[in-house]
């Protein structure tokens, strides 16, 4: 008994020597414990000497970090691969660490210069990170071992407001493990500023004003990320000297609250018109017609604004424009999907699926779950039974609408989408605006991400397959119709398609392939499965989603299930918010978090408390699109002018001011055509999406004519990348020469069955010399209206007169105002 006694209260005193902290209390940073050589402590291989590397760029890409190493050596890049570590540093016969004489070892004689470094040297025999690392190769130079995990990292102060350049406020870095331990961490934290125009930071966390606007410091450490964000004054109207500005919504109130702090004073609120033409075009994808400009600058009701958005949000044209901006995200275009035929119906089938719902104002995470859940076969359906239904779609006679059917699986039939690595890689970016693709191969750089967690996540995507559905009856139905449509007997593609196709359009059923989900290939969740993938290492892989918990899919019929259940939690950071922040950049022309797909820990957001409201709001108003829609274009700040005073005239993230943003690709093409369009076919184009850019011929995927060089020179998004960016909305010239010189535009200024030939006509009366003469000042105010969407100014009316006198011909004169109407910056640009 006395000896047990003894070993406990021996083992008491070594806990007291090599541990100091008690739980609750914060830690000291390690570069106090080691500031002298008495030191008793033990370093921690996770806690401390990792970090340490990292923050001396021993595991830095440029470095042993990188995929070839340096000089033999290498390390995870981030240092985030904690055994692979262990052993390259500990590999026999390399010398780098050598538990015998500790001194003598590479990783400490090389940083010290001791021996040649091309790294250069990076610590002193006198520094606690020397007396740090030395510690620990004289103890054993031990792995992993405390079984506590990370949780999280905290900076403090989360915010500095800034009131000159050069002051400068130090960071504070503290970790939280699962074991309940906190330490200040800031000496063994690595840290970045977003942008060093406005702030600098240096190794120790010092941040330094540089400049005035408003930025993020991010520091890095173990798994974890934290921000803040630095504030530096435009002006001096800050404080008691900010003006009153109304704010008339919470949106307002949490846009001025940043700008008060920045002395950034907001645009006043636009014009009617301006309003008019913004909002339709970006809620409608089209221009308001003259009437409905006029009608709307004559109205004198308060509310007026309120009754017009609501107006929109019921129009066909917000479902078709909507509907295009979905397609965009979920990437539907016809070349993109693996048909056995060549045909683009499926990306019409997709469009029309979405815009149904999207008429409908379906809950937004209801239309998505049509999306992350489908499959190709009904419930109970058989492969026979899902060919006849599926051939019916595209047969010639009568076919059944497919937006009838409760699911779209086409996403899952991607051409990118074939790996269960590139479904994880589509779905994050999809429907949580995340990108994984770092994290393919190493800890991703800006985020929380390792390769485990990217491993981890895939597995919910391994069982989705496309392909012709799985059993006997499925392979004895394609052998049964190879056999009977002669597919057996020619090995030529294209020959095999024309016959698939001759039969499709009889809605004759062929071998369809089909999105089904393959719970024979489940992975971890049934770890009796022969074919359960590995994870590296022979460790089965066990789902786990983004940022949450490992999920056991041992009785799950669908792993997609937990997945969309997950994000509809009011607790998921991505679903909801990243499309909120969406919807704000197609108002705004930014993100909130911008890019907007890029929503990672090191980008956060310019306006944290506006995202959060809005995403809550969302959430509270179950995923009501109209809601989020009515709740951003009714505030103030979407209101405000393009016209700057001198705080806001460079300000471009903190929605101070109406951005001046290049029409899309769909909205330039439609409003040419609308422009120029005769007086019925105007009224038919402006409260429609068919037989537009944004309808189902044109945004859908389904082609869209003559309109091929317009898209792509406006910057159309192929949607066969995982980025927003595949959209461009930057200028160039061949958009100036476009709208100049080519013939889809000249045509339609001149064509009889336009706006101007029919006028033209209509005055003649088949050229009797008793018809009514042409009102050049009508024309003239019903070109702007057409086109820029406003009354003209007194001198622009005198402008246009005077060049119709000066024509050969009224009617040419009339053709050349609308032409150079056409090629303003106000008709090219949302303002």
């Amino acid at each position: 008994m006395n000896d047990r006694y003894a070993r406990l209260s021996a083992a008491l005193v070594l806990v007291a020597l090599t541990t100091p902290w008690s739980y609750g209390e914060l830690i000291r940073p390690v570069k106090d414990r080691f500031a002298t050589p008495e030191v008793e402590e033990v370093p921690d291989f996770q806690r401390h000497i990792l970090p340490l590397m990292g923050r001396l760029g021993c595991n830095a890409r440029a470095c042993h970090g990188s995929f070839q190493g340096q000089g033999g050596f290498r390390l995870s890049l981030f240092g985030y691969d904690f055994k692979m570590d262990h052993e390259a540093l500990l590999k026999e016969g390399s010398a780098r660490v050598n538990r015998d004489d500790p001194e003598a070892s590479k990783i400490i004689q090389k940083p010290t210069l001791e021996i040649p470094h091309k790294g250069g040297k990076r610590m002193d025999e006198e520094s606690w990170q020397y007396r740090m690392l030395v510690r620990w190769i004289d103890q054993g130079a031990k792995g992993v071992t405390n079984p506590a995990h990370f949780e999280r990292l905290d900076v403090t102060p989360t915010e500095i407001v800034f009131s000159r350049e050069g002051e400068q406020v130090p960071l504070k870095v503290v970790a939280h493990w699962s074991d309940g331990s906190q330490e200040d961490v800031t000496c063994i934290s690595r840290f970045r500023t977003n942008d060093e125009s406005i702030a600098e930071v240096d190794q120790d966390g010092l941040i330094t004003s540089m400049g005035k606007g408003d930025t993020h410091i991010v520091a890095f450490y173990d798994n974890g990320l934290a921000v803040t964000q630095i504030l530096s004054p435009i002006s001096d109207q800050v404080g008691p000297k900010y003006p009153q500005v109304p704010t008339s919504t919470k949106v307002d109130e949490l846009v001025v609250n940043k700008l008060r702090k920045l002395g950034v004073v907001p645009a006043e609120v636009c014009s009617d018109s301006e309003f008019l033409r913004r909002v339709s075009i970006d809620m409608t994808g089209t221009l308001p017609t003259p009437a409905e400009v006029n009608a709307f600058l004559a109205d004198a009701w308060p509310k007026k604004r309120e009754q017009k958005v609501d107006e929109l949000l019921s129009r066909p044209t917000y479902a078709a424009w909507w509907t295009n901006k979905l397609c965009d995200i979920t990437g539907n275009a016809p070349r993109a999907l693996q048909m056995q035929v060549n045909t683009d119906e499926p990306s019409r089938f997709w469009y029309e699926w979405i815009y149904r719902r999207v008429e409908q104002n379906m809950p937004y995470d209801q239309l998505i779950a049509g999306i992350v859940m489908a499959s190709s076969r009904k419930l109970g359906q058989s492969y026979e039974d899902f060919i006849k239904e599926e051939s019916s779609y595209f047969r010639e006679e009568n076919p059944p609408a497919y937006s009838e059917r409760d699911t779209m699986p086409y996403f899952w039939a991607r051409r990118n989408m074939r790996q269960p690595e590139e479904k994880a890689l589509g779905f994050s970016y999809t429907f949580l605006g995340v990108r994984l693709e770092c994290a393919q191969c190493h800890k991703h750089p800006f985020d929380q991400w390792t390769q485990d967690d990217f491993k981890q996540f895939t597995e919910f995507f391994r069982p989705i397959r496309y392909a012709v559905g799985p059993g006997q009856e499925s392979r004895e139905v394609v052998k049964k119709l190879t056999e009977e449509l002669g597919l057996a007997k020619t090995t030529n593609g294209g020959e095999r398609r024309k016959i698939l196709e001759k039969e499709m359009r009889k809605g004759n059923p062929i071998p369809w392939q089909e999105v089904f989900v393959n719970n024979g290939n489940r992975g971890a969740g049934r770890r009796g499965q022969p074919n359960a993938p590995k994870n590296g290492g022979g460790r089965v892989a066990t789902p786990k989603l983004l940022g949450g918990e490992e999920v056991s899919l041992a009785s799950v019929d669908d792993p997609r299930e937990p997945l969309m259940n997950w994000m509809r939690n009011q607790d998921n950071p991505y679903f909801a918010r990243a499309f909120v922040n969406r919807v704000w950049a197609n108002y705004f022309g930014k993100g909130i978090v911008n890019p907007p797909d890029d929503m990672n820990m090191a980008n956060p957001a310019s306006n944290e408390a506006l995202l959060d409201y809005l995403a809550k709001g969302f959430l509270s108003h179950n995923f009501d699109m109209k809601w989020l829609h009515r709740e951003v274009v009714l505030s103030d700040t979407y209101q405000r002018s393009w016209k700057t005073n001198e705080t806001n005239r460079l300000d471009e993230r903190n929605f101070s001011r109406a951005m001046v943003r290049r029409l899309p690709a769909e909205v330039l093409i439609d409003a040419v055509a609308q422009s120029t369009a005769s007086a019925t076919d105007l009224v038919k184009l402006a409260s429609t999406g068919i037989d537009r850019a944004i309808g189902p011929k044109g945004a859908g995927g389904y082609r869209p004519g003559n309109n091929l060089y317009a898209g792509k020179v406006f910057g159309r998004s192929t949607r066969d990348t995982n980025c927003d960016c595949n959209r461009s909305d930057e200028p160039n010239l061949l958009q100036s020469i476009y709208l100049q010189n080519d013939q889809e535009v000249l045509a339609s200024i001149v064509r009889p069955k336009g706006w101007l030939g029919e006028t033209l006509r209509t005055v003649r009366k088949d050229d009797d010399v008793q018809a009514t003469p042409i009102d050049p000042e009508a024309m003239i105010r019903e070109a702007y209206l057409r086109t820029l969407g406003r009354n003209p100014a007194e001198n622009e009316v005198a402008v246009a007169l005077d060049h119709l006198k000066q024509s050969k011909g009224k009617e040419q004169g009339l053709r050349d105002l609308l032409w150079a109407l056409l090629n303003t910056k106000e008709f090219i640009t949302n303002h």
